[in-house]
């Protein structure tokens, strides 16, 4: 094997590692060199490899600490194969978690351009509902259905961008027809669009599942799901929906019995 040494300027200048980066590797116990009487650090073609198996390592996304613990107990309880697949779990996660941040600003973008400015509230309020959707879409295909839950979440951009401009919308009329009656004539047709609109995504079994949906699960999808109302506003809108279903039923679901029609 070569046995030729390397002052430390001239192995940063072969490797392209900074001398920098260098002492931090020393520091840690990574990376080892020989020292003259001096002091100064000397290198050799075995620190060459080492440096080699770190750089390729961190290329991986493994951290300087578990490089540091493989490189100096190669003997591990944990074979090489065993920690990249471990690794490749953790960048896998990395991965979806990234790619969820990327639909969320596009989806941003889309509903900006569409509304131009939007109020922080209600920009937190989709960003909040955004982060919750895996949870959401569980939620619905353990309580309703999985061809429900793939309906409302395993959709395009185009279509997720839609539903986000829809919840805007009936978050606004709420808190703008609150202020009148619960059975005006314009709630009653607010209220008649997002009942269609909600029912229009439900499959036979998830009807047949709703009514039979105990209690604390219809309180667990209220903290998925971010509504920003307030005490005066909710009321109103049970109100709303009570005089709506009272009037004109549930276009397809009887509450009565709980029985689908």
């Amino acid at each position: 094997m070569d046995k030729e040494t390397y002052p430390i300027g001239k192995f940063a200048e072969l490797s392209g590692i900074p001398v920098r980066t260098l002492h931090h590797y020393d520091e840690m116990g990574l990376l080892r060199p020989r020292r003259q009487a001096s002091g100064h650090r000397i290198y050799g073609t075995d620190d060459l490899i080492t440096l080699q198996k770190i750089i390729g390592l961190k290329s991986l996304g493994f951290s300087l600490e578990r490089i540091r613990q493989f490189i100096n107990n190669p003997k591990s309880d944990m074979s090489l194969a065993e920690t990249l697949d471990m690794q490749k779990q953790a960048l896998e996660a990395a991965r979806a978690k990234l790619d969820k941040s990327l639909d969320i600003l596009e989806r941003m973008r889309a509903n900006l351009q569409h509304e131009g400015e939007l109020e922080h509230d209600m920009m937190f309020l989709l960003i909040r509902n955004m982060l919750r959707e895996d949870k959401q879409r569980e939620w619905v295909a353990e309580q309703l259905s999985e061809q429900t839950a793939m309906a409302l979440f395993d959709i395009s951009k185009d279509a997720k961008v839609e539903l986000d401009r829809e919840l805007l919308a009936f978050v606004q009329s709420v808190k703008r027809l609150s202020m009148g009656a619960s059975d005006s004539a314009e709630a009653e047709v607010m209220i008649d669009f997002y009942v269609k609109r909600v029912l229009g995504f439900l499959d036979d079994e998830a009807i047949a599942n709703f009514v039979h949906i105990p209690k604390e699960q219809h309180e667990h999808l209220e903290q998925l799901v971010d509504m920003p109302f307030d005490d005066r506003e909710t009321a109103w809108l049970d109100e709303a929906l009570a005089h709506y279903a009272s009037k004109y039923g549930l276009h397809g679901m009887d509450q009565k019995e709980g029985e689908v029609l």
